[in-house]
């Protein structure tokens, strides 16, 4: 009865992927833990993309994830997500095995808020927060939001010069073995936090919960802060 019942709410929600992407490049930052996916959408119109967006992607068997398109052509209706697969899991293995020419199912998940307010914004997460943050700085503005990003990684990246050169922005801190918590809590401690109206922590979910705690009981903190959790 119970295997009955799981596979009704699974068939309910295949019904739900009606958008079918189409794969065009896959790029791979050394060593090849990072993906750039180019994604090609017909049929969703970006132009409604006012906040960060996020696609829930078909990853395998019952088995789905969510990932936030990092920049987009409107018109083209093509975007590349940003994908780490540095842990392990379906939806990494499923990255892993993508290529140019590949098919693959959709649907609109919950997108994330801009700032409530104008002001500085700090971003603080880990590489499965790259898409995030800059779905994040396309839709605000340097004047309004000045912007700020760190990010951490568990690779020694080459990150591409198409990727740093318009990407100032970005503080990306490569760190082989260490834990995102303690190197990010560390960095916040070095910052002014009152300085900022908006801080966002994203990644994976064990991070953000730790950072979250860490920035409720931060003295001088009044910016608003927005937190979201993936898993791999």
């Amino acid at each position: 009865m119970a295997n009955s019942l799981k596979k009704a709410v699974f068939n309910l929600m295949e019904k739900a992927f009606t958008h079918k992407g189409f794969v065009l490049a896959v790029r791979k930052w050394q060593p090849e833990s990072m993906y750039e996916i180019d994604l090609h959408l017909p049929d969703i119109d970006m132009e409604k993309w006012t906040t960060i967006p996020r696609l829930k992607c078909k990853v395998s068997e019952f088995e789905y994830r969510d990932y936030t398109p990092a920049t987009w052509d409107v018109q083209k209706r093509i975007c590349t997500l940003y994908i780490e697969t540095e842990h392990q899991g379906d939806g990494s293995s499923w990255t892993k095995n993508l290529s140019a020419g590949d098919t693959m199912l959709c649907s609109a998940a919950h997108a994330a808020p801009l700032p409530a307010r104008t002001g500085k914004i700090l971003c603080l997460g880990d590489g499965s927060a790259m898409g995030h943050f800059l779905a994040l700085k396309q839709l605000t503005n340097s004047i309004n939001y000045p912007f700020e990003a760190a990010v951490f990684l568990n690779e020694l990246y080459t990150p591409p010069a198409s990727f740093t050169a318009v990407n100032p922005e970005f503080k990306l801190m490569m760190q082989p073995q260490a834990k995102s918590l303690e190197i990010l809590h560390q960095f916040v401690e070095n910052k002014m936090l009152s300085d900022y109206s908006s801080i966002y922590v994203t990644g994976y979910i064990p991070m953000v919960q730790g950072l979250r705690k860490i920035l409720r009981n931060a003295p001088g903190l009044e910016a608003k802060v927005f937190a979201q959790g993936f898993w791999s």
